[in-house]
Order: structure tokens, then C-alpha cells, then sequence
């Protein structure tokens, strides 16, 4: 890879922890280490399902913002 242009580092995750027995708080993340509150959410499934578009839609409106 001979290409020396830099691009963007993106660490897209997300975490869901169960807060009671039917309610689980999602925050997500780019960086590894600034972590957004997403919501909370009464399934495990909507609540993975919350996490992965609004880390997805940050990381496309950050980028977009930086070109």
C-alpha cells in the first residue's frame, strides 16, 4: 500500500445494558471512548436494533460533514 492519504479511524459500537427486567438502555460510540445515551427500550432486540442505526447514521453524518 504505497496510498500515504490518512482516512478516518471509526471504532462503531454499541452497548446495551439491562437496566430491569424488561427495560435496556443503549448508548453507542465511534471513537471507543465518547459514548452517546441512544434510549431505552423494553427488548434486547430493539434495543441492538436502536444501537446499530444510530451508530450507523452518526458515523454517515460525521464523515459526510468532513468531505
Amino acid at each position: 500500500m504505497s496510498n500515504p492519504t490518512k482516512a478516518p479511524a471509526c471504532h462503531l459500537s454499541w452497548t446495551v445494558t439491562q437496566v430491569s427486567r424488561r427495560l435496556f438502555s443503549v448508548a453507542a460510540t465511534l471513537n471507543g471512548a465518547d459514548y452517546d445515551f441512544v434510549g431505552n427500550f423494553k427488548s434486547l432486540r430493539e434495543a441492538h436494533a436502536a444501537g446499530r442505526l444510530y451508530a450507523t447514521n452518526l458515523a454517515h453524518n460525521r464523515f459526510k460533514a468532513a468531505s
